[in-house]
C-alpha cells in the first residue's frame, strides 16, 4: 500500500496493485476566493500548487469522490478526468450530477461493499459539521452536507480507512470498531466557519482516533490548503513530537509518499 499526498484531500492510493485517485481538487493555486465566514478572511485557496503535473496525477485506474464540495471535485477535475474513467461516488444524487457532466462509468459505493479489480470498497458514514448547525450551514451555502468515508480491503494489504470529511462522532467510532483498520487517513485541518464551528477533525479528534485505534497508523491529510483551516501541519507535528507519536502519526507534505 502506498498513500501519496497530492494536495489537501487529494491523494493517490496504490492498493492491491490498483491506483485510485481520491477527491481530485486540481484547480490552480489561489483560484478560489476567500470563503464567507472563514477564520482566515484574506486567504485564497488552494494555498499551494499541485506537486505533480495533472497528466501524472491522472495515471490511475479509478477515482473515488467522497462528495462534490469544491475542494474534493472541482471544475478542472470535471474537465481533465477522462470521461470513461471509473468514478466511485457516495450515492445516486452525486452519480446523477457526474453523469450529467459527461462521465460514463459512475459507480456507487455501498455499505456492503463493491469490488474493483480485486479490491473491496466499503462505504462509511460521516458527520461533516456540528450537530445543530450542520443543516443551516450547508443550506445557506447551497451545498449538500452529505459526505462519506471508505474502507479498503484486499487479502495482501492492511485494512485502510479513509474517514473523509467528518468530525469525531459515533459514525467514526463504529467504523473503527467494525473494521479495525491498520492505516487511517484523517482530514484534519479543523476547517471552520464562523458561527457554525468545525466541519472536519481537529487535534482533539485526531487524539480520539489514536486512542481508540491503538493498532493503527494515522495519516493526517487535507492539510495546509484550505482558507478556512485552523489546524496546520506544524501544529500536528508539534503534538506528534511532544507525545512521541513519530511512528503512529504521519503528516506528509504535498507529493510525499507513505508506504506500508
Amino acid at each position: 500500500m502506498k498513500f501519496q499526498e497530492i494536495r489537501s484531500a487529494t491523494a493517490i492510493i496504490t492498493y492491491g496493485g490498483v491506483r485510485f485517485l481520491l477527491d481530485p481538487w486540481l484547480g490552480e493555486k489561489g483560484s478560489v476566493p476567500p470563503l464567507p465566514g472563514s477564520p482566515n478572511p484574506d486567504l485564497r485557496c488552494p494555498l499551494s500548487d499541485l506537486p505533480l503535473p495533472i497528466e501524472r496525477i491522472l495515471e490511475v485506474d479509478a477515482v473515488i469522490v467522497t462528495h462534490l464540495h469544491f475542494d474534493h471535485f472541482d471544475s478542472r477535475a470535471g474537465e481533465t478526468v477522462p470521461a470513461d474513467m471509473p468514478v466511485f461516488v457516495q450515492d445516486e444524487t452525486d452519480a446523477k450530477e457526474l453523469r450529467a457532466g459527461g462521465f460514463r462509468d459512475v459507480r456507487i459505493l455501498r455499505y456492503g461493499g463493491v469490488e474493483f479489480r480485486g479490491v473491496m470498497l466499503f462505504k462509511t458514514d460521516c458527520l461533516h459539521g456540528q450537530p445543530g448547525t450542520i443543516g443551516l450551514l450547508y443550506e445557506k451555502a447551497g451545498m449538500r452536507s452529505a459526505a462519506c468515508g471508505v474502507v479498503m480491503r484486499h487479502p495482501e494489504e492492511k485494512t485502510l480507512y479513509l474517514a473523509g470529511d467528518t468530525i469525531w462522532c459515533d459514525f467514526v467510532k463504529a467504523a473503527l470498531d467494525t473494521w479495525k483498520p491498520e492505516v487511517i487517513v484523517l482530514n484534519a485541518a479543523a476547517a471552520a466557519i464562523t458561527g457554525f464551528g468545525r466541519i472536519i477533525m481537529n487535534l482533539e479528534d485526531v487524539r480520539m482516533v489514536l486512542d481508540h485505534a491503538p493498532q493503527a497508523v494515522v495519516i493526517a491529510s487535507h492539510m495546509d490548503n484550505v482558507g478556512h483551516e485552523t489546524l496546520w501541519r506544524s501544529d500536528l507535528r508539534a503534538y506528534r513530537d511532544k507525545h512521541h507519536l513519530q511512528t503512529r502519526l504521519l503528516v506528509p507534505e504535498d507529493g510525499e509518499i507513505c508506504a506500508f
